[in-house]
């Protein structure tokens, strides 16, 4: 399995990293510019794309819904393979953004800040991300 963080925060790549460690290859991403880099280089010929990327809504330049939508355009441009899971994390938890991640972004699920060990991985095992 391979993932993709991106949140502005390193503290947030630090303990994803020891969480999900385990489980998947993770690839960091400190803002949305990087994260498009990244994710265009994992579907050229000979790359790997992602399972699964774990994206914060509030970052400085674009925020989370922006690079959602650009992934998910650069993914249906790519036109095969699987779609990749979308795990949000943010602090927000109002009904607008949640709407939006689900609806617009196709997010598998939406984790709210501040993060555990066991929220973190209750929610990715309820949501067939990690088995």
């Amino acid at each position: 399995m391979r993932y993709l963080l991106v949140d502005d925060d390193e503290g947030i790549h630090i303990l994803l990293k020891d969480i999900l460690a385990p489980f998947a290859r993770l690839d960091s991403a400190l803002d949305g510019e990087q994260a498009l880099a990244l994710f265009q280089r994992s579907l050229e010929p000979g790359g790997e794309a992602y399972d699964a990327v774990f994206l914060d809504i509030v970052m400085p330049g674009m925020d989370g819904h922006a690079v959602a939508a650009r992934l998910r355009d650069m993914e249906r441009r790519r036109g095969d393979g699987p779609e990749f899971k979308l795990i949000m994390i943010t602090a927000l938890s109002d009904t607008r953004n949640l709407s939006k991640a689900f609806f617009k972004g196709y997010a598998s699920c939406y984790i709210v800040k501040p993060l555990d060990r066991a929220k973190v991985l209750e929610e990715l095992q309820s949501n067939g991300i990690l088995s």
